[in-house]
């Protein structure tokens, strides 16, 4: 599988001259990230292209070709492939398309034409239908898109059947900064799967986290074992499509897959540790969070600070559906906040610091019951709300509702933190203020979102994922 991210030299079947085409932007894709193996372009009707010498066929190639890139008419695949195998090239990444994933008679042959070359060269293979592999830390990619602005520092490992949807996610890692720096798109599934992946980035010491996308299972056993052995090494946040008969219905015709009844996929999940999401956003959310903190929660029972009885209401709704608790503090910690917050009933939880702030100012009020709930023993962890507004420097005359104090959340949180108990910080207000203070604290290790349903859900996540490795010591 390391040839599949690391090859020593990579042959490009398809080559193009027209800028638009993949098979010219993989070409260009590999000589921008420096990629420092050698590279093959063939195409029988080229001598040169972005000053490389081009070839005619694989076999004329003089060196050899440790993998294949295949972008050509579906129909030449099955006897380009062989011929990849005869040279002894060890994987090819197939991205044409019109197999399987049409339902078309005449397509599903030719796919289990491609499956008994496989079977008889034992060459590997990722695809059809794939866009590809970015590995930006060993500075590679298979792929025809874009991928500028992805960090090969990145620590989440994002793996697609869908070749465009894998295509359109590089561009918003990108635009948002998600720590992505490993990206790969299995399409039909042919050879490589879910199961090879999993095996593979069980030991990839950079990869912190998967984010997968699966539609279907090919080998039930295999991918329960693959699952079970990497999530007790790293999490793997999934998400499932074809969960409805329609989806399963679109999920053929995507990518040919027979997907999994959502019962039996949810009872796998559970069973090998996989963390189900249900929607894009909380996929993503729950994949960054994981990404980001050093410790996981401990237990369920969480204290809620917000600067919003709404807020702290919705909080503690989802706290509760989602099977988790609010904290009941001490008489000591409610003394404490009492101190500050004098205005709301003792012992309440979540707090509501309006209006105690407009007397007391937000540094008091927050950095006061957040070190003391966070210092209880009857508190695993806390749901925090701040705002985040355009004011970026400190202002010494200011009111002190007026003064910027997140490095005091941050200190504390971070002193905490050491002793294993979580905090995600709810940012709300204006967009640049957002972006501002969710930046800050993400980059001190600190988990952030906007809205407090989806720091409930994070943490959930977060705590079930916690049990999971207690129950398998």
């Amino acid at each position: 599988m390391e040839f599949f991210f690391q090859p020593s030299s990579v042959a490009i079947i398809g080559a193009s001259r027209d800028e638009k085409r993949p098979g010219h932007n993989c070409v260009k894709n590999l000589l921008e990230l420096g990629y420092k193996g050698k590279i093959f372009p063939v195409n029988p009707n080229m001598e040169q292209l972005l000053g490389l010498r081009v070839f005619p066929s694989i076999n004329s190639v003089p060196d050899p070709v440790e993998l294949a890139i295949i972008i050509i008419p579906s129909p030449l695949v099955p006897e380009t492939l062989r011929e990849c195998a005869k040279k002894g090239v060890k994987g090819c990444v197939i991205i044409s398309e019109g197999f399987a994933e049409t339902g078309e008679a005449e397509n599903i042959k030719l796919q289990g034409e491609l499956k008994k070359v496989i079977n008889e060269t034992k060459i590997r293979v990722i695809g059809p239908g794939t866009m590809g592999v970015v590995s930006l830390q060993n500075n590679f990619t298979s792929s025809y898109v874009n991928f500028k602005g992805l960090k090969p520092t990145g620590n989440i490992t994002f793996v697609a059947q869908s070749g465009m949807f894998a295509g359109g996610m590089v561009r918003y890692f990108a635009t948002y900064n998600l720590p992505v720096s490993r990206i790969i798109s299995l399409g039909n599934k042919i050879d490589v799967d879910d199961s090879d992946i999993f095996n593979y980035f069980a030991k990839d010491a950079q990869t912190k986290v998967i984010a997968l996308y699966i539609e279907g299972i090919k080998d039930g056993k295999r991918f329960l074992e693959a699952a079970r052995n990497i999530s007790l090494k790293k999490p793997v946040v999934v998400i499932k499509g074809g969960t409805t008969a329609a989806g399963a219905r679109a999920a053929s015709s995507h990518t040919g897959s027979l997907a999994v009844n959502a019962d039996i996929f949810n009872a796998i999940a559970k069973q090998t540790g996989l963390i189900k999401v249900d929607s894009l956003t909380e996929f993503l959310e729950v994949a960054h969070a994981f990404s980001i903190t050093p410790v996981l929660p401990q237990g369920p029972r969480i204290a809620v600070i917000t600067y919003s009885g709404c807020l702290g209401v919705l909080a503690s709704d989802n706290i509760l559906k989602l099977g988790l608790q609010l904290a009941n503090f001490t008489q000591s910690t409610n003394e404490k906040i009492h101190k500050v917050v004098f205005d709301r009933k003792f012992g309440s939880n979540p707090i509501d610091t309006y209006p105690a702030t407009l007397k007391s100012g937000n540094k008091t009020v927050f950095t006061t019951c957040l070190d003391a709930v966070l210092d209880d023993p009857n508190t695993d962890g806390c749901i925090l709300t701040v705002w985040g507004d355009e004011k970026v420097d400190e202002k010494p005359d200011a009111k002190p509702d007026e003064q910027p104090f997140t490095p005091n959340i941050r200190d504390i949180v971070l002193k905490h933190q050491k002793r294993g108990k979580i905090t995600i910080i709810s940012v709300l207000g204006e967009k640049i203020g957002i972006e501002r203070e969710r930046k800050f604290f993400e980059d001190h290790g600190i988990v952030t979102s906007i809205f407090t349903d989806s720091a409930a859900r994070i943490y959930a996540h977060l705590y079930h994922y916690t049990q999971f490795l207690k129950s398998n010591k």
